[in-house]
């Protein structure tokens, strides 16, 4: 399509955060229910208009915690660069 990028096929999703653990890495999206894959020293997926819900409540819960609420900013950001109907690709990195 003339006008049109789309990027590599075989690149990576953007960097939105990094945790220094697997294990909190995984905490934080299962808290936020975003569905997420594991890829080598990160976790993908793609963030999309139906996911508006779990965002918006995890920065409005109290009880989230911070790095919670960042990381579900950050998805937020994505979404909303994506547009009204699109969806946003993302990757969430760990060391260990």
């Amino acid at each position: 399509m003339p006008g049109v990028y789309h990027g590599a096929m075989d690149a990576e999703p953007p960097l939105l955060m990094s945790f220094p653990t697997l294990d909190e890495a995984e905490s934080a999206l299962d808290w936020i229910g975003v569905e997420f894959t594991e890829a080598e020293g990160a976790f993908t997926g793609e963030i999309g208009p139906d996911d508006r819900e779990l965002l918006d409540g995890v920065l409005a819960d109290a009880d989230s915690p911070a790095p919670v609420r960042d990381l579900a900013a950050a998805l937020a950001r994505a979404l909303d660069a994506a547009g009204p109907v699109g969806a946003a690709p993302w990757r969430v990195a760990f060391e260990a």
